[in-house]
């Protein structure tokens, strides 16, 4: 049944135009890693080694956001840090306020690659979630909807 509701889910995303800021082929996740997997203890954690950020697709976790049991927190026993996804409007998206709210920071960016590009994060903070924005100036209408998303999104929270 799960490989189903992914198949419609994914056909969804890919094939309706009005879907596709929200594909989830475009969304990673990170988590923290130890560069070398032998030196983490019994408990998985790094004991003091290096770590490297790993991006991960977040296919799994979106589906998990959206489905009736708690989202997933941890991939192999890390936990996710941010959430990443490349859209053509930095603007949250109705479909990102569910990701939003699950206390993980979602970062959008036209190109992460690209120091030009716009780029937003959101993240959860102690009496709400807060957005930084960099980039090209947004239009009237984009301030207008992230301004509309933020207050969505604290509204909830009282």
């Amino acid at each position: 049944m799960k490989h189903i509701i992914t198949a419609i889910l994914l056909c969804i995303c890919v094939s309706a135009p009005a879907f596709a800021d929200d594909n989830i082929a475009n969304c990673e996740v990170v988590v923290q890693m130890p560069i070398d997997p032998d030196a983490a203890g019994e408990t998985g954690e790094a004991d003091g080694t290096a770590q490297i950020a790993t991006f991960l697709p977040a296919g799994d976790f979106i589906f998990s956001v959206f489905g009736s049991k708690p989202h997933m927190a941890e991939i192999d026993g890390k936990p996710i840090r941010a959430v990443m996804c490349t859209r053509s409007s930095v603007v949250p998206s109705e479909f990102d306020l569910k990701m939003i709210r699950t206390g993980i920071p979602l970062y959008l960016s036209s190109d992460f690659d690209s120091t030009d590009s716009a780029f937003l994060s959101i993240n959860k903070v102690e009496d709400g979630y807060t957005y930084s924005y960099a980039g090209p100036d947004l239009s009237v209408d984009d301030l207008d909807l992230l301004e509309l998303r933020m207050k969505a999104l604290n509204d909830a929270e009282d």
